[in-house]
């Protein structure tokens, strides 16, 4: 009984050709690729689609006829586990799985046949194979045996360097398009967590407690930070260009916190996919689009766009600055930190000795046409960026409230005077992030009354032949049955009457009555979006409170 061979390349590729991950025409092309950079073939077919190696697995299951397992779906039944014999586990990693009410055997290649006689054998229960990526399987295997405690010494202990581990982590996170690296110490391993489109996924491989302690110590001496201060919180940034791989160099942000365990370490991996975006491909409605573009090309007052953190607002702000003419403007920034960095704008990052307020009283020395403020945070930075709007300067602000009327009643709550807001205030977008569908592999279905329900909201009744999507899952989405993001918006347009009103100081449910066809909501957009197949209602119902339907 031999060990077990790896799946080759050809047959990986091959599944990814024949699932139409990638394209058989290219492949004469990276194979040269690969051989100039000396990598392997299937790294240069990885970065050329941007997909994890997973996606391969994937693709090879769905041509094999065989159920797929995502890391998430890899919890053994405990009582299965213990009867396979130690040593077999460790020449061929499998693990026995319950899934609608039926054992299935995860491994890491279809054609292995004699682990899944092996484990009936050992178990005397009838069980399926099912495919996973190997590598997600081997750390499923030791999290789970072992139970976290010493026995999670890395199986390639001494091979991989500092350098090299962290080189590896940061190609999975440009694989999966992250935009922040979690390391996390624990009792016995330091886990790894990447964020893809909002959502944490566990990193494959978790990394021993020297490991990781190596991989952070990296981190810090390329973020310049003191790595002899273990005890304090730090924070820096760097720029990180992948080893042997022709891809552009990533803008990081590095922070530290001293946890229970030693210290963790969040990378923010900076302008990920986001980087040169128009207003029109952030999924903006129509009408928030056109009065936005209108808003912005006004020569004075104010555009606040707020939301969570996370919720996409800088982006917006970016796209916006991109369709000014900076050659004939002079556009000022003040951000906390510089998030992207734009051509022919002036950027300035807050630090101990410059905050937001003072920032902004300079710019109005520099002559400026349009000021970024990056957050408004306290009623100095507000009345100063108002008073600027008032004063013949377009200012565009980001402020943390939950709808667009929300704006006006917290700006009123800072301590800035109505009649201030009523005279400067253009417009108020509120936006949140959400997954889009996966569009090769989303499934059109019937929703049951409930759901037409919790549609119609306020806005009425849907239509009655009604079918939305669901997410499903194949090789292009990693299983997950989303692809990428986009935003969700909403938008509050001032005119004159509107602002009078403000002026007068009246209360945030007179408002909402009075803003009448201005008002474009998040729920409206949502519903839009819902109904026309881009995000499913689950997940429109996570980000939009209900009683803001």
């Amino acid at each position: 009984m031999g060990d077990m061979m790896p799946v080759t390349e050809t047959t990986l590729i091959d599944a990814g050709v024949a699932s139409g991950l990638l394209d058989a025409e290219t492949l004469p092309t990276l194979r040269l690729q690969a051989r100039r950079e000396r990598i392997r073939l299937l790294e240069a077919v990885t970065r050329a689609g941007r997909f994890p190696e997973a996606a391969l697995y994937q693709a090879l299951a769905q041509q094999r006829g065989m159920p797929f397992l995502l890391p998430k779906d890899l919890v053994a039944v405990q009582e299965l586990l213990q009867k396979l014999p130690a040593n077999v586990l460790q020449r061929r990693p499998m693990l026995p799985v319950r899934r609608d009410g039926q054992y299935l055997l995860a491994v890491g290649d279809p054609d292995d046949h004699l682990s899944t006689e092996i484990a009936e054998r050992s178990t005397g229960e009838r069980m399926r194979p099912a495919l996973t990526a190997p590598e997600a399987l081997r750390a499923a295997l030791r999290r789970q045996r072992g139970g976290g405690a010493p026995a999670v010494a890395s199986l390639q202990s001494g091979e991989l360097d500092a350098t090299g581990m962290l080189d590896t982590i940061m190609k999975d996170a440009y694989l999966r398009r992250a935009t922040d690296l979690h390391f996390e110490p624990e009792q016995y391993a330091v886990r790894v967590r990447e964020r893809v489109d909002g959502h944490l996924l566990e990193y494959p491989r978790p990394l021993t407690l020297q490991e990781g302690e190596a991989v952070i110590t990296r981190i810090k001496v390329l973020a310049s930070l003191d790595i002899a201060e273990q005890r304090m919180p730090q924070d820096g940034s760097m720029s990180y260009r992948i080893a042997q791989w022709d891809t552009p160099p990533v803008d990081v942000r590095v922070a530290t916190a001293p946890t229970r365990w030693g210290e963790r370490v969040t990378m923010r991996l900076l302008g990920q996919g986001t980087t040169g975006l128009g207003l029109e491909q952030l999924g903006m409605p129509p009408l928030v689009l056109g009065p936005f573009r209108e808003a912005i090309s006004r020569p004075y007052g104010i555009i606040l766009v707020t939301g969570p953190t996370g919720s996409g607002k800088s982006t917006t702000l970016y796209a916006a600055l991109r369709e000014l003419d900076a050659d004939d403007m002079n556009i000022l920034t003040v951000e906390d930190p510089i998030e992207q960095v734009v051509p022919g704008i002036s950027q300035v990052q807050i630090s101990t000795k410059v905050s937001f307020a003072s920032a902004l009283r300079s710019f109005l020395r520099h002559d400026p046409d349009v000021i970024l403020v990056g957050e408004v945070r306290d009623l100095e930075t507000a009345e100063t960026a108002m008073k600027a709007a008032m004063t013949g300067h377009l200012v565009l602000a980001t402020l943390h409230t939950n709808d667009a009327i929300g704006a006006v009643t917290r700006l009123a709550d800072i301590g800035v005077p109505h009649y201030l807001i009523g005279a400067t205030l253009i417009g108020v977008m509120a936006q949140r992030l959400v997954r889009r569908l996966c569009h090769q592999c989303r499934e059109r279905y019937t929703p049951n009354a409930d759901e037409r329900e919790r549609l119609a909201g306020t806005l009425g009744p849907v239509p009655e032949a009604l079918s939305l999507y669901r997410a499903v899952g194949c090789p292009a989405c990693v299983g997950t049955g989303f692809a990428g993001r986009t935003g969700l918006y909403e938008g509050l347009w001032v005119d004159r009457a509107y602002g009078e009103l403000i002026a007068t100081g009246a209360r945030e449910d007179a408002l909402r009555e009075a803003a009448g066809e201005h008002y474009y909501t998040l729920w409206q957009d949502s519903r839009t979006k819902v109904l026309g197949g881009t995000v499913p209602l689950a997940e429109v119902e996570r980000q939009v409170p209900a009683d803001a339907r």
